[in-house]
């Protein structure tokens, strides 16, 4: 019987033994359940505080061993580009130490971007283009208004005018399209027009008359009047001209009021007027003037709302900051419907550059309304990559260089030089690198 009885006792130890540690094994597995969710709890924290402080905290690049809950998690900032940065939290419950539990989820952040089209070199509304003295556009130019050139002034591209306006004494490189082409005006390649007169035209002509002209290759015409042709003739024309279609500027009221929106969230301040030495602005708004001089320089970390007037001179320098990467910046000029305020003025050897990332421009735009008085001035070596007055007047003199230029109404003069770049038929516009981070969609993912 003392036999037996150990035999049971021992069946019974054993299967009493083995269902303790089964129920053991189930509370260690739900402890670690536990452990995992809470860990995955403060990893998706840690990527909710990172984006956060991308916003809000400038140079913001990462944290270790940050207690959080029940754990702690470390955040890893990884560049991907100038908008886009790769956010990882990893979580530890309790502690990165000696962790029972662990969890790794990462999620790409972009800041937020407005994509502007500028499809041309120049592009001008009703007031028209007027270029003098050896000035250039290497690039298509498209006008609302008319095409005025004078002594050897040259669009390097093609040159479309809308509606019943003119090109008159202008060199146009490629192909040209008016209402009318006169006043010696020389055609590198085709012409469309309704009336070509007293030019040349290298390329194929269709017109509804010619006179006083010189074409190079085929014509069909209405009427014709001391002409020269060299190629085939067919005429009458079957076909009337259609003139091309008035294009609206590229930026509405709408954008330029949520930039200026963006300046202001970051604060405001009073005139600023440097003389020298370096400095970060923006975001920011600027009741009254920015006037800078002497080699000054500025840094844009957001974009900037003056709400008087933009001076530079001798030298100053504005600047994008490498932050922007490949995205563009923008300092808006003035105040809405005022023909006062909003004067962007450039001398002698300034300069308004983008981050230094190719794809990177800094845009100026004024405000200013109305072309009786002048919006931006940019003379005497001045180097800007964009210039924007829609509504107002813009002119360039004096071997002053740009990337692109919008206006209503636009002056060209001694030697100064309009040269596309193809990246600004899509360039990317951001409120700055220190603002508007946000998680991608469809990039969480869960690592460990």
């Amino acid at each position: 019987m003392l036999i037996l009885a150990m035999v049971f006792s021992a069946i019974l130890i054993s299967m009493i033994t083995g269902l303790v540690g089964y129920w053991m094994s189930q509370i260690g597995h739900h402890r670690q359940a536990v452990g995992r969710a809470q860990a995955l709890s403060i990893a998706e924290a840690g990527l909710e505080l990172a984006v956060w402080k991308l916003n809000n905290q400038p140079g913001y690049s990462g944290e270790s061993a940050t207690a959080y809950g029940a754990g702690q998690y470390t955040v890893t900032v990884t560049n991907l580009s100038g908008s886009s940065r790769l956010i990882r939290a990893d979580a530890y419950v309790p502690n990165a130490n000696r962790p029972t539990a662990k969890r790794s989820v990462q999620v790409t952040a972009n800041i937020g971007t407005t994509n502007i089209g500028f499809n041309y070199g120049v592009q001008v509304g009703d007031g028209g283009l007027e270029m003098t003295n050896s000035s250039r556009v290497i690039g298509n130019v498209y006008s609302n208004g008319s095409i005025i050139g004078t002594n050897t002034a040259s669009i390097q591209g093609t040159a479309v005018v809308a509606g019943s306006g003119y090109i008159e004494g202008m060199d146009v490189t490629l192909n040209a399209q008016a209402h009318t082409i006169r006043g010696s005006s020389n055609i590198d390649g085709n012409a469309t027009v309704s009336a070509l007169q007293s030019s040349s035209v290298d390329g194929n002509v269709v017109a509804d008359s010619i006179s006083g002209c010189s074409i190079g290759g085929a014509a069909i015409y209405d009427t014709r009047s001391s002409c020269t042709v060299t190629g085939a003739t067919t005429t009458p024309n079957p076909t009337d001209y259609t003139p091309a279609a008035s294009l609206p500027l590229p930026i509405s009221e709408a954008q330029i009021d949520l930039w200026e929106q963006e300046a202001e969230d970051g604060g405001t301040m009073a005139s600023q007027n440097y003389s020298s030495g370096s400095r970060s602005l923006g975001p920011v708004k600027i009741n009254g003037d920015l006037v800078m001089s002497n080699t000054a320089e500025v840094i844009i970390t957001g974009t900037i709302w003056i709400t008087g007037e933009l001076r530079l001179s001798n030298s100053a320098i504005l600047r994008l900051s490498p932050g922007y990467g490949a995205l563009s910046g923008v300092v808006v000029v003035g105040t809405d419907e005022s023909a006062v305020n909003g004067l962007i003025e450039l001398n002698n050897s300034v300069q308004a550059n983008g981050s230094g990332t190719a794809g990177s421009y800094l845009m100026l735009l004024s405000q200013r309304e109305g072309t009786a008085s002048t919006a931006i001035r940019n003379s005497n070596s001045g180097v800007a990559a964009i210039l924007y007055a829609g509504e107002g007047m813009i002119d360039i003199a004096n071997s002053a260089a740009m990337k692109e230029i919008t206006a209503d109404k636009l002056r060209i003069s001694n030697n100064a030089t309009v040269t596309y770049e193809t990246g600004l038929a899509n360039a990317a516009f951001s409120s700055g690198p220190g603002g508007g981070w946000e998680m991608q969609d469809g990039t969480w993912q869960l690592i460990q």
